[in-house]
């Protein structure tokens, strides 16, 4: 036994026990040869032939002999299976293998064992494994990896528990002797119990326990436990010895460890026991467990009366399970009712220890109750397409086979030949069913299925292959193979010689040797893999091969990913639903039954899910009584032609929803022409729908799959074939048999929720059959729906809208009502069931009236009704099926049909257009211009709100609710019609209207307690039931939003607070890795609380402070300590932050870009927004841009709303906000708003507040409203409170209820504005007709004096010769406006003198030229270059007759300016009669040359627009030219009213879409391919070809004009509705990066200030060049990099300094000069030699890198001098005399300072040098490029430093912690020293002679054990003497020395 190593003689053993596994396989090719074939993409042809490969096969004969040699040595038993080897799992049993690990590494990767001791769980199928002996000391930092995360990585799932001594964690290192653990897969974790699991607790980590509850209360328990082996060596790290120190040192007992184990476990064992508890134990006894204590215990009749399973089993004790053994010290105990069905000890060598391992079957019954359900998991699919050869070899078999057969041709032959449908049915369902057999041939041959165990790489190919040859080898030798000449080629190519004179003997020992390469490739082939991938990448980069390489980088990157995401997903993801294994179904008594065997879950499931769900259609009116005979399921009825002809008479008695339903599908048929949608599918739309299509998508009970479709789009013959397929169907309107068998796929909606009404359904159909029904309804109809104008704004889950536009479509609602404070009700009423309650005959008639012929109807709503349900549950797809009856078919669309999504918008849309006839809407008015848009619901999906409001008229609460009570009704008697209901429980609604105070202040009224407002909706049954009124502080989530209608975002908040809390604590629990933890906060953490913020309008303070906490909660786990100031947590990253995400700056961003989405465009939220603005400039009253206006002057004057939300980030931020649509002017000249006017004259605070309050209530904005016709006098009526119902002035201004008080000040204050003298100016004339109501006007055409009021109008006549007083004639005349104001003087009720009347506005010039129109628009810098040639008026002749042509082209060039591009255009007619030419350059952070292209169409449809406003041209045409494909499409493609999300350049195409749409004349959009005239002379070149390419070198000129001159700075575009500037950047849709960086900037000035922090003041903030240090930070540094800078210069990194701060006694001292203090500014400055030398080395680098990189030479010198100076000597000192630029940079320089600047602050002006550089062409790289990069050298110079002192502080021998540690060891070992031998036992006096040299050049921990277990032996002696004497005295002497 000394002649030869542990190690070796086990490595011995493992490859024997290996040969053991594979020794029935060398007759035939094996299951376990299986697995060393990788993906099949290796070809022995490939390989070399090359005699040296024979080389590496050693002689199987040496191997023998050796192992002869070695094995020998061990006991034969031990080499031999005791009992049966364990076989294949069987259906109800529970594998338990048990297995002492002999120690473990916690690697994930390159861990040889771990992937030994996976690969056998995975071969043996195994539920539980118990281990111990792990060795892994858990509490270590590097052992990050628990058991869960080591063994996860198959198909199951997993739990485990481990243990440890924690006791002496913190002494031992990675490696700890001991330990337990236990992990369980599968199916029994449905019964494991986490409470009552645990381990020993003692801490010892002597056991674990893993519980499982079964029915009836069964409770099983599984213990893993370790005896620990007797050892003497008191000093040794043993688990005896640690045993012992604990139970002595704490506990105060000198027992043996071994009893108190046997003692402890005994003790617990009986008291579960005795619970009535089922017990399995598994243990290293170290001892005999037939002979000694412990299993004597264990197997006590009159005790536990367990048996040892194995023995009792096999009727044959257990023999020696050591492998150096003699006695079995390994044993599985269990208690006598637990069923044994199978148990046996494997050989040695088997398992990863150098123990035997256990493998044990019980009976799942036994152990807890009725066995879990298998999880039968679906098959694997061969045809992969991500494989290209793959997917070829499939189409060649396949064509070959078409071919063969004339498929496509018999199809047409079938269609031609069939006089009627069931003939037609017959003959192409019976092709259909030979083209799938075909397919399914197909791919069983396109490959076989391998489980790529060994990853692929040349070398592991090769004894891949070898080993198959030898195997082929076999098999010849049995006669199964009789081409030797294939056999002999393939043996060449694999090197093998002379392969046929082999005999058998030596073809088994040659195959033993390829069978252990493979196991090693197995274990170690990623590595080589990795080489191989590194390697063709290279060579594809030599060959200049750009696919091959990119999809080598793609290859490379996956699988980087999938082990990157696999460690993430473990700890962070989400809890998902699961298939289902269990049912419970609610009784009628209320009571839960549980379904748990596969027949009772699959009958509830038919009965409750497919026998109800899809028959709820049936309690519409149609499916009953006359109706049902009229229309039938499909409405292919002479009844269902005639409601689309609008002639059908309903039967009396019908209900109104149905009348109603069936004239809005008149209707629709009227505006939609009659089969205009196509159902004909070529094959070309047929290879685009499935190149997009997503291959693991699951469908198809035939086993048809999207790979099947996705491999045919490459082959004309098979896409042909199954375009063809299709079309025939849709033709002759029958479905194919597949296309009636569905796959219900049964999910839990809620992880653990198993009630069957919570499941969902998702239908998986025919691949093909939904491909088809998307393209025919999602595509098709719905394109038709959109090409007519028929697309609601109600429906949000169109394309292009997402469900967040949903949540602020509701959002905005409320806003509104709160602004004009009219009454208002809301009600949430959601379809229960929308996709699955849809009456067959209503979809029929609503598809039909969209324009599908009624053939592709029913070829999709037959495969319905007669459709064949099978489930897919855990216990996989079943057999049986459940159908429709005869005389009851299904209905509905059905969950997972591509159909279903349009197929419901469209019936939506017939739905809301018919309860819009009805009057049921709420009607939003434009205060200024009085437009009115009315919508009546928010849609998505089955969410419906419905909204009522009427802004035209001043409403009671009492007559709101009863309208919108009307409203609940109406839509539900149409919800009815359609097939579908409300769903009661989760409706609700809102009653919202207001009170006002004595002060005149607003507050809503609280309706909700008021019972007279009980809302009731209908149900099918025709029962009503009562929905929840909810108060308006009430927040309620909707669309994932939520919100309330006072607006104050509660709800919000905390959702989003509970959200981050949840994630928090999930990664508090979790082992990630710092930089995990970072990632995380960006991709998962803020898109999961961040969804639906622009949304929320909390006021910023809030939203600043609402995650505050959980950020303080989660920087330990990302590095940085907590009491770092809470300021710089939502600091951007790249301005020295956390870089936690800023929820205020995050919804600002969020918010503005929904303004620039949605504003100005006519969708809903567009028309929301645009009245919301203008209640804004109404309720503020100051000016037409209110967001240009103090936000804290002035937030107490409007109501809070979304739009003032964004006001006040504007405010804070100092962000513009332009709009440029506002229709409010001056009325008169001179004019002024009137609350400037009160500002002006000294109002302010309280009593501004109160004026403003009187001017919304008087209807009053400008100065001339107050004024007389005379515009100086003051109009007498305003100085008194204007009526309820009167009317003055034309806008709508919201309600309002001043204070007797408030209008007291009113009146003085308008009297100090407007004396009795009148206005010291006076106003002068009309500029337009204004917004006043004048109540007087005079008429000097007829000399008549009109009195309007209310609603009616008196004629005056003259009563004097004079004309100046007149007396009423006429009462009561109709108003006719005609006149001019004028302003009277009462003398009686009939009589008035005219005081002043005013002159007429001057009328409107109508522009005579487009030019004039230009003009009007403003912002005319885009037409300072615009030049005409020709004719007066030639486009307009030229556009009428098709002449007129229009080219453009853009140019970016990046080198010049990296934020400026150009367009040039041109219209031109083709007859030469005229010429317009022009362009101009834009500055903006997103300049391309695509935004170039963009910008020049932008300028001709403008040109279009404008001339279109002089003079329409009905019928014309323009042909627009441009090289930019993607451009053109995406103009022509622009939706009708709203731009989708996140769209970019959405400025200029917005303004394209809102204002260019409709011209008069139609525009081509054609395509020329750009720079012809590089190839061919101008000559040769068409004419637009010309122009494009003149227009090219026009734009580039335009750039070229711009070097060395001053950029023009971005302006706003003609029309350009919204602008937002930040600084002078205009903002875009899809650029807020741009407002995140700007924001941030604004907010580090502050924070960098702060006096928590002390980094820069506000003057040295501006002199650093932000853009270059943000750059660097967020592009060019990793993350954790990026927190290494923050704490740098935050000054809360890891110093001395700071961690004596919480560390008690910490030396503050620096660990390298030990001098000075150490604080992150010491960092740098520290004076030691070697820190010192580092720095300058570090500085001499970054020196090389600016002179590589092209760095101006003198400003390269003087920043290297700087840096070298250390702080020493000023930039200043530096530059010396030197002026200009030189005295900025030395001035910046030395305002920042020298740490400052090694930290990358680096100057502007130092930019600004460098971009002036005279050897420009040096410059490697942009100035921006540059400037990011000096800042990230100067970084690395000092994360130099650290690395310097951090070495010296943390290393494990000589670093100064482990100094630290040592020197505290050798003080208490020297004391220990000192006492002597006093206390110590004379056995023990050895433990005194310790070198203390030793310390110095180890790591301590064998002196920390020793001290321990000095201790430890003067405890014994303590507890000896203590005994002894029996007195106290020993005790209180040992506490003394101890």
């Amino acid at each position: 036994m000394n002649r030869t190593k542990h190690s070796k003689v086990l490595s011995v053993l493992e490859e024997r026990a290996a040969r053991y596994r594979e020794r029935r396989e060398y007759g035939s090719k094996s299951k376990s040869g299986d697995k060393f074939d990788e993906t099949g993409t290796v070809d022995t042809a490939g390989l070399s032939d090359d005699d040296s490969m024979e080389e590496d096969l050693e002689d199987p004969r040496s191997t023998l002999e050796k192992e002869v040699l070695e094995v020998g040595q061990v006991d034969e038993e031990l080499l031999q299976v005791h009992g049966v080897a364990p076989g294949t799992k069987q259906d109800g049993v529970c594998r338990l293998v048990y297995e002492n690990l002999n120690g473990l590494n916690s690697r994930l990767s390159q861990n040889e064992k771990l992937e030994k001791a996976k690969q056998i769980n995975h071969d043996l199928s195994v539920d539980i494994v118990c281990y111990n002996e792990h060795r892994l000391n858990l509490m270590h930092k590097d052992n990050r990896n628990g058991f869960s995360q080591l063994f996860r990585g198959g198909e199951s799932d997993i739990r485990s528990v481990a243990a440890h001594n924690r006791h002496e964690g913190k002494e031992s290192g990675r490696v700890q002797e001991g330990g337990t653990a236990m992990l369980l897969f599968g199916e029994l974790i449905e019964q494991f119990d986490f409470e009552e699991s645990g381990r020993d607790e003692s801490g010892l980590g002597r056991w674990v326990i893993m519980t499982l509850k079964g029915e009836n209360g069964l409770t099983t328990r599984v213990i893993s436990s370790y005896n620990p082996c007797y050892n003497k060596n008191q000093t040794s790290k043993t688990s005896y010895q640690q045993h012992r120190r604990y139970f002595l040192t704490k506990e105060h007992d000198d027992t043996c460890p071994r009893k108190r184990f046997r003692e402890d476990l005994v003790r617990q064992l009986k008291a579960w026991r005795e619970k009535g508890d089922r017990l399995i134990v598994c243990m290293d006894a170290n001892e005999n467990i037939y002979k000694k204590s412990i299993g004597k215990a264990l197997t006590d009749s009159e005790g536990l009366g367990m048996k040892e399973v194995v023995g009792d089993f096999t009727g044959k004790k257990v023999g020696a399970t050591f492998f150096r053994g003699s006695t079995p010290i390994d044993a599985v105990w269990a208690t006598p009712d637990i069923e044994v069905v199978g148990a046996c000890v494997m050989p040695a060598g088997y398992g990863v220890g150098d123990h035997r391992m256990f493998v044990v079957d019980f009976r799942v019954s036994s152990l807890v109750g009725a066995a879990p359900p298998k999880i039968v998991r679906a098959p694997s699919r061969r045809l992969n397409n991500k494989i290209p050869r793959i997917t070829d070899a499939y189409n060649k078999i396949l064509e070959k086979t078409f071919i063969q057969h004339r498929m496509n041709s018999r199809l047409l032959e079938a269609s031609d030949r069939s006089k009627s449908v069931e003939e037609a049915k017959r003959r192409i369902e019976a092709i259909d069913a030979e083209g799938v057999q075909y397919k399914r041939n197909a791919e069983k041959k396109c490959r076989k299925i391998k489980s790529g165990q060994i990853p692929f790489s040349p070398e592991a190919a090769v004894w891949i292959r070898r080993r198959q040859v030898y195997y082929s080898l076999l098999k010849y030798r049995k006669g199964k193979i009789r081409n030797k000449s294939n056999l002999r080629r393939s043996a060449q190519r694999c090197g093998i010689k002379k392969p046929l004179s082999l005999s058998t003997r030596e073809i088994k020992e040659r195959l033993s040797v390829c069978e252990k390469k493979c196991e090693y490739f197995c274990k170690h082939g990623q590595s080589y893999r990795r080489k191989h991938l590194q390697n063709r990448l290279s060579i594809a980069r030599k060959k200049r091969n750009r696919i091959a390489e990119q999809k080598i980088l793609e290859i490379i990157r996956r699988e980087k990913e999938r082990a990157f995401w696999r460690r993430l997903n473990y700890s962070m993801s989400k809890k998902k639903g699961r298939s289902v294994r269990m049912v419970q179904v609610t009784q009628e008594d209320g009571s839960v039954r549980e379904a748990t065997t596969q027949r009772t879950i699959h009958e509830a499931i038919w009965d409750n899910i497919h026998g109800k769900r899809f028959h709820l259609a049936e309690q519409a009116p149609i499916c009953k009584g006359k109706l049902r005979g009229d229309f039938g399921y499909m409405a292919n009825t002479p009844a269902g032609r005639a409601v689309l002809r609008g002639e059908y008479r309903c039967p009396e008695g019908t209900d109104e929803g149905t009348l109603d339903l069936f004239d809005e599908i008149a209707r629709l048929r009227q505006l939609i022409p009659e089969n205009s949608v196509s159902t004909t599918l070529s094959s070309e739309r047929w290879q685009q729908r499935w190149w997009k299509a997503k291959e693991t998508t699951s469908s198809s009970e035939s086993g048809i799959h999207f790979g099947h479709y996705i491999a045919g789009t490459k082959s004309p013959i098979i896409s042909r074939h199954d375009a063809l397929k299709t079309t025939l169907c849709n033709k002759w309107g029958f479905a194919l048999e597949r296309w009636t068998r569905g796959l219900s796929c049964m999910l839990e909606k809620v992880a653990g929720c198993c009630l069957v009404e919570k499941l969902r359904s998702i239908i998986l159909m025919e691949a093909d059959f939904n491909a088809n029904n998307k393209e025919i309804f999602g595509v098709n109809m719905m394109a038709n729906i959109r090409k007519h104008e028929l697309m609601l704004e109600e429906i949000f889950s169109e394309i292009g809208k997402t469900a967040e536009d949903g949540g602020l479509a509701k959002i905005l609602f409320y806003d509104i009502v709160r602004q004009c404070r009219r009454t208002a009700a809301i009600s949430s009423v959601d379809a229960a069931n929308c996709y699955d309650s849809i009456a067959h005959a209503i979809a029929s008639l609503v598809f039909q009236a969209c324009g599908v012929p009624l053939e592709g109807v029913e070829a999709m709503l037959s495969a319905i009704q007669d459709m064949k349900y099978f489930l897919r549950t855990a216990f996989g797809d079943s057999k049986n099926f459940r159908n429709s009856k005869v005389e009851v078919k299904f209905q509905g669309l059905c969950q997972g049909n591509g159909a279903a999504p349009a197929g419901w918008a469209a019936i939506s849309i017939t739905i809301v257009n018919a309860h819009k006839r009805k009057g049921h809407s709420a009607v939003f008015m434009c205060p200024i211009t009085n437009t009115v848009t009315k919508l009546s619901a928010i849609l998505y999906v089955d969410d419906c709100d419905l909204i009522h409001i009427d802004m035209t008229s001043d409403d009671s609460a009492f007559v709101t609710f009863e309208k919108m009570q009307e409203s609940v009704e109406n839509w539900g008697r149409l919800l009815i019609a359609s097939g579908g209901s409300y769903k009661p429980p989760k409706c609700f609604f809102h009653l919202v209207s207001f009170q006002w105070d004595r002060k005149g202040q607003w507050s809503y009224e609280n309706n909700h307690e008021k019972l007279e407002y009980a809302m009731e909706v209908p149900l099918p049954d025709g029962s009503i039931a009562e929905i929840d009124h909810l108060s308006v502080d009430t927040a309620m989530e909707t669309l994932g939003v939520w919100s309330e209608p006072v607006g104050s975002a509660a709800g919000a908040l905390e959702a989003m607070t509970t959200k981050a809390q949840g994630w928090v604590n999930d990664a508090k629990e979790s082992t990630l890795k710092r930089s995990d933890i970072w990632f995380l906060m960006d991709v998962q953490f803020w898109p999961r609380v961040g969804y639906g913020i622009c949304c929320n309008i909390a006021p910023h303070a809030m939203l600043e402070k609402c995650l505050l906490k959980q950020y303080y909660e989660i920087h330990p786990k990302g590095g940085v300590i907590s009491s770092a100031p809470a300021v710089i947590r939502q600091l951007g990253k790249g301005f020295y932050g956390m870089g936690c995400p800023h929820p205020g700056i995050e919804c600002f961003a969020a918010q503005v870009s929904k303004l620039l989405m949605h504003y100005g465009c006519s969708s809903s939220n567009g028309a929301k927004l645009h009245v919301s603005l203008r209640q804004l400039i109404v309720e503020l009253g100051l000016s037409a841009q209110p967001f240009q206006h103090s936000f804290e002057r002035y937030k107490k004057h409007v109501a809070w709303c979304w739009l003032v939300s964004i006001w006040e980030k504007c405010d804070i931020y100092g962000v513009k906000i332009v709009f440029n649509d506002t229709p409010l002017e001056l009325p008169r000249e001179r004019d002024k708003w009137l609350m400037q006017e009160f500002i002006r004259i000294g109002y302010s605070g309280d009593e501004l507040l109160r004026l403003n309050r009187v001017r919304r209530h008087q209807q009053v904005l400008f100065l001339s409203d107050i004024c007389g016709a005379s515009g100086r006098t003051l109009d007498e009526r305003y100085l008194r409170k204007r009526g309820r119902y009167e009317t003055w002035s034309r806008i709508k201004f919201p309600l309002e209820k001043p204070a007797a008080s408030d209008f007291r000040l009113w009146n003085v204050a308008i009297r100090h504005l407007v004396p009795a003298a009148g206005l010291a100016v006076r106003l002068g004339k009309f500029l337009h007709k204004g917004y006043k109501v004048w109540e007087w006007r005079y008429c000097a055409e007829a000399n008549h004096l009109l009195h309007i009021h209310g609603g009616a109008m008196d004629v005056y006549e003259p009563s004097s010769a004079s004309g100046r007083r007149w007396k009423k004639a006429i009462s009561g005349c109709d108003v006719d406006e005609i006149g001019n104001p004028c302003s009277v003087r009462m003398s009686t009720e009939d009589r008035v003198a005219i005081v002043s009347v005013a002159a007429p506005s001057e009328p409107v010039c109508l522009p005579e030229s487009f030019l004039d129109v230009l003009r009007e628009w403003g912002n005319t810098w885009m037409w300072d270059s615009l030049r005409l040639l020709g004719e007066d008026d030639w486009i307009v002749d030229s556009i009428r007759e098709g002449t007129c042509i229009a080219v453009t082209d853009g140019s970016y060039i990046r080198e010049i300016f990296g934020d400026m591009c150009s367009a040039a255009f041109v219209l031109e007619c083709t007859r030469g009669r005229g010429r317009i030419l022009g362009s101009f350059p834009e500055q903006s952070q997103r300049a391309c040359a695509y935004r170039g292209e963009l910008l020049g169409l932008m300028a001709i449809h403008l040109i279009l627009l404008a001339v279109d406003k002089v003079q329409p041209i009905v019928g014309g045409n323009v042909r627009i030219y441009s090289d930019c494909l993607g451009a053109l499409k995406k103009v022509t493609s622009l939706p009708a009213n709203r731009l989708p999300s996140g769209c970019k350049h959405s400025d200029i195409l917005k303004n394209i879409m809102i204002n260019c749409s409709n011209l008069s004349f139609s525009c081509e959009y054609l395509h020329v391919e750009a720079h012809q005239d590089e190839r061919k002379s101008y000559q040769q070149l068409l004419r637009p070809t010309q122009l494009n390419c003149c227009m090219d070198i026009n734009a580039k000129n335009v750039l070229w004009g711009l070097v060395g001159e001053e950029l023009p700075p971005q302006g706003v575009f003609p029309l350009e509705t919204v602008a937002v500037f930040v600084g002078k950047e205009k903002l875009t849709s899809g650029s807020e990066d741009i407002l995140r960086y700007w924001c941030h900037r604004k907010l580090a000035k502050e924070v960098l200030a702060h006096t928590k922090v002390k980094v820069l003041q506000p003057d040295q903030f501006e002199e650093i060049e932000w853009e270059a240090v943000y750059k660097a930070l967020t592009s060019e540094v990793p993350r954790m990099f990026q927190i290494w800078a923050c704490k740098q210069v935050c000054s809360v990194a890891g110093t001395n300094e700071m961690q004596a701060r919480y560390t008690p006694n910490h030396c503050k001292k620096c660990p390298s000069c030990g001098v000075e203090i150490e604080t992150c500014a010491h960092v740098l400055t520290c004076q030691e030699e070697g820190r010192v030398a580092l720095l300058h080395k570090s500085i001499d680098l970054v020196d090389s890198w600016m002179k590589d990189q092209g760095t101006d030479n003198c400003l390269r010198k003087v920043l290297t001098e700087y840096a070298h100076g250390r702080g020493g000597k000023t930039m200043g000192e530096i530059v010396g005399r030197r002026g200009g630029r030189w005295r900025q940079l030395a001035t910046a320089m030395d305002s920042i300072g020298w740490r400052r600047f090694m930290e990358g602050m680096i100057p502007k002006v130092a930019v600004t040098i460098q971009s002036e550089t005279e050897d420009a062409s040096r410059c490697r790289l942009t100035v921006k490029a540059w400037s990011a990069g000096l800042v990230v050298k100067l970084l690395e110079v000092t994360h130099g430093q650290w690395l310097y002192r951090n070495v010296h502080v943390h290393d494990i021998i000589s670093g100064e912690k482990a100094r630290n540690r040592k020197e505290s060891i050798r003080k208490e070992l020297e004391h220990q020293m000192a006492v002597g031998e006093d206390g110590l036992a004379e056995e023990d006096h050895y433990l005194l002679d310790i070198n203390l040299d030793d310390l110095d050049h180890s790591t301590g921990e064998d002196q920390a054990i020793w001290l321990l277990a000095l201790k430890a032996a003067r405890k014994a002696q303590q507890l000896r003497e203590s005994r002894a004497n029996g007195t106290a005295a020993g005790e209180d002497r040992g506490a003394a020395q101890l």
